[in-house]
């Protein structure tokens, strides 16, 4: 039964007095609690019954060697081997961050982890009771850009291990076009990108920083060798330079308010400028980025600049039209 944090203010009190000896009852806690409560201004102040509840409690579900010694009437520890562990217990802010947490972790983690942080705020939902689930359904919290790409269990749990504890991780890779290497790989980072997992990190076949899609991934082992984070690889993971597709600069759009409002919510890079007229100012973009862009506005957005660029659009618009 979830535990309200009154009540466990209220054991560890108890647990603390049993503790030192010195042989609490009803009537002596209600007087601490009722102190505590104005000095400490918690919200502990309780009855005799209430006592009586909580010290069940401790006996029933804490295995408390809970005895009531007659001539000092109170109570008193059989054996001092026990410890009161007590349960965490969060504020209203803290749950719903856990809770929300989990839902996302269910849509965008592979198993086992996913189940993992499912389990632990369950156990946290176990021990407390925020009043924000009796009036929300969480159910209706959804993550509609969620885990597309199917990712083996092992694999995944094999590369976040390799992230986490900072170890080489040896992997059977398959390129785009299904051609397989070995590789050892130190996995600095771990990216979820357009519904995909990446890890980005040191490559040792290539000796360069290099980022691998888990998917692509065939086969993962786990090394002993260690190696020490790169910072340059880490700040390197930005939405702006990812993939380490060829960046094409100076790029110059020109979109009807349609196409902005989707420019304004998905940036093409974390610096464009939209000015008052539809033109779009774009630092640098890969092509591999703009032109499905482009493609997916239907006529709402135009290639300005670069002329080169504008040409080679072209030509791929053509023979698109000469496949109809």
């Amino acid at each position: 039964m979830p535990m309200q944090k009154s009540q466990l203010h209220r054991l560890m009190r108890i647990a603390a007095l049993l503790k030192e000896n010195r042989y609490p009852n009803s009537e002596t806690l209600v007087k601490e609690f009722r102190r505590i409560a104005v000095e400490e201004e918690l919200e502990i102040d309780c009855g005799k019954k209430t006592i009586l509840r909580d010290m069940k409690v401790l006996e029933h579900e804490f295995n408390c060697p809970l005895a009531f010694d007659r001539a000092r009437n109170g109570y008193y520890l059989k054996h001092h081997g026990w410890d009161f562990i007590a349960p965490a217990l969060l504020d209203e802010n803290e749950m719903l961050a856990a809770v929300i947490g989990a839902r996302i972790a269910e849509e965008i983690f592979p198993s086992p982890l996913k189940n993992k942080i499912r389990n632990a705020v369950d156990y946290l939902l176990q021990n407390n009771n925020p009043d924000f689930l009796d009036t929300a359904n969480m159910e209706s919290l959804s993550i509609l850009s969620g885990l597309y790409a199917n990712i083996e269990p092992e694999i995944f749990q094999t590369l976040f291990q390799g992230w986490q504890t900072n170890h080489c991780v040896k992997i059977a890779y398959a390129d785009w076009q299904g051609e397989v290497t070995e590789r050892i790989i130190e996995p600095h980072t771990l990216v979820f990108f357009n519904n995909s997992w990446y890890t980005k990190g040191l490559c040792h076949l290539k000796n360069q920083p290099r980022t691998f899609a888990l998917r692509r991934i065939k086969k993962a082992e786990l090394l002993k060798s260690n190696f020490e984070p790169d910072k340059e690889i880490i700040s390197s993971v930005n939405p702006d330079d990812f993939l380490g597709f060829e960046k094409i600069k100076n790029v110059k759009l020109h979109a009807v308010s349609y196409a902005l409002d989707r420019l304004k919510s998905a940036p093409l890079h974390t610096h464009q400028i939209i000015h008052d007229d539809g033109t779009v100012e774009i630092p640098a973009v890969a092509k591999e980025v703009l032109f499905p862009f482009i493609l997916s506005q239907e006529g709402n957005v135009r290639l300005i600049e670069p002329a080169e660029l504008q040409s080679e659009f072209k030509i791929r618009l053509q023979a698109m039209l000469e496949q109809y």
